[in-house]
């Protein structure tokens, strides 16, 4: 027995119409956004997708990746054959065979951070993350050379647990200072990123590491070379705030501060800008973020801030 279809049902006309004028409006709609979102990249704006979660601090987001503390991007000098990288949950560094000390150290600082855990107790130790073709430093390298064994990322500044603390203690996180440095005005600017953490809950980047003359080449214990100067670079944020939230107006600190034996008072008095550190150590600063907003903030020299700016 042969079958017999049954007859096609068609839409009706005017559906049909109402449904091609539906995805016509659609497509112009995808067509406008596209055009608008293009435009934006190639007027160099960064647009806002997505806003920055402030009820936490971007520590806890963040979930112990080394990509926090690189956000406004890894400095860069004209050679990587003397950076050896080293990335952990609690900062990143560059490291320097040659000088036996980090070039520069950046971490993300907040109210966060800071803890209970107890100070390591005992004696600086050898970086395990440090590659086996360099012989580490050791804590007697510092043993009676008339330098402290200064911090870079201070150990306060690790509290949440024992484990981020014990990572403060690592030789590649120090450098020889004088007493008269690391307890005066180091400590007193190190006492103030405290202060917009703990009082401001401010979100802060900072970058920090020696300065070296050609002048000057004293080194102690195996070949561990003592700066000239110390540098530090603070980027200040509201909570919860990234790379994305940095502007013209971001308020900055830099510090150039000579590493003698006589120095004392504030950290304020060793106020400079960005580009000046640029200049005396060679790398450049800022590489993730847009060059016209990199240049004003280097340029610009902020002293004390206002918690509450």
């Amino acid at each position: 027995m042969r079958r017999i279809a049954p007859p096609v049902r068609r839409m009706p006309r005017n559906r049909r119409q109402i449904i091609w004028s539906l995805l016509i409006l659609l497509a112009a709609y995808a067509l406008i956004w596209f055009q608008q979102h293009d435009t934006q990249h190639q007027i160099g704006q960064r647009p806002t997708t997505v806003l920055p979660d402030t009820s936490h601090y971007l520590g806890e987001r963040f979930a112990g990746s080394p990509a926090l503390h690189i956000l406004l991007g890894v400095p860069r000098d004209a050679s990587d054959d003397d950076d050896v990288i080293i990335e952990r949950s609690q900062y990143v560094l560059s490291y320097n065979p040659t000088t036996r000390c980090a070039n520069w150290i950046a971490w993300n600082q907040s109210a966060w951070w800071y803890g209970t855990a107890p100070r390591h107790r005992g004696p600086f130790l050898p970086d395990p993350l440090l590659p086996p073709q360099y012989p580490p430093v050791l804590h007697r390298d510092y043993t009676n050379s008339g330098f402290d064994r200064g911090h870079l990322v201070r150990s306060e500044e690790r509290t949440r647990t024992p484990e981020d603390n014990l990572t403060t203690f690592y030789t590649t996180n120090i450098i020889p200072q004088y007493h008269a440095l690391n307890a005066g005005p180091w400590l007193r600017l190190e006492e103030y990123v405290e202060h917009l953490c703990k009082e401001g809950s401010r979100e802060l980047f900072i970058i920090a590491g020696p300065i070296y003359h050609d002048t000057s080449r004293t080194t102690i214990g195996r070949g561990v070379r003592v700066p000239a100067e110390c540098f530090k670079i603070i980027v200040i944020l509201p909570k919860g705030h990234g790379a994305d939230a940095v502007t013209a107006q971001t308020p900055t600190i830099a510090v150039r501060m000579p590493n003698r034996p006589d120095i004392s008072g504030s950290w304020e008095q060793f106020v400079t800008t960005i580009s000046d550190i640029e200049r005396a150590t060679g790398y450049r600063f800022f590489t993730a973020l847009p060059d016209s907003i990199a240049r004003t903030l280097k340029a610009r020299k902020t002293a004390a801030l206002p918690v509450a700016f």
